[in-house]
């Protein structure tokens, strides 16, 4: 069966060339294309007003959010040991030197420093209240020694630590300057 061939016309201009660019669609360009030089600047005027007004505030959100890890590094380390002190049934320390801003849990590679947080306030069992050194004692069944301690951070914002002496239960609170 065959079937019969289609007959396929191009049309070309009545010169024979091919079509100009005008007729493909596409403009030529000319002086009217493109940003200017004042535009471009006043773009990067805009963006660096932008960054401006933002990055005080980012700076100031990733201070305010260091800090906080580091009060929640020490409550951690004296949550842990509590903990060590229920399970040994013995006595484990959290040692604090509030001049250096270092603390370390007895019997534990666990400690860390205040970098950024001055302490306010503190009522620990002191070793040397001199020098400032003091620990907080938990001990084997479940009790403390108890113990108060104020941090405030570069901001002001104060951060307390409280230790219960009956329970040994760690708690935080943060509040305002």
């Amino acid at each position: 069966m065959d079937f019969p061939a289609e007959k396929v016309r191009i049309k070309t201009s009545s010169t024979g060339s091919p079509p100009s660019k005008a007729h493909c669609g596409r403009e030529t360009p000319g002086p009217e294309s493109g940003f200017t030089l004042l535009e471009l600047v006043a773009v990067l005027a805009l963006l660096a007003l932008m960054l401006g007004l933002v990055l005080p505030g980012l700076q100031r959100s990733f201070k305010r959010e260091r800090d906080r890890a580091t009060v929640r590094q020490l409550v951690v380390a004296l949550r842990a040991g509590r903990s060590a002190a229920a399970t040994s049934r013995e006595r484990v320390r959290l040692f604090l030197d509030l001049n250096t801003g270092r603390y370390r849990l007895e019997g534990s590679a666990r400690g860390g420093e205040l970098s950024g947080m001055r302490p306010a306030e503190a009522h620990l069992v002191w070793q040397d209240q001199g020098r400032r050194q003091g620990y907080i004692a938990f001990y084997g069944d479940g009790s403390s020694s108890g113990g108060y301690l104020a941090l405030v951070d570069q901001s002001g914002q104060r951060h307390s630590l409280q230790v219960e002496i009956i329970t040994g239960k760690v708690t935080l609170k943060t509040g305002g300057s």
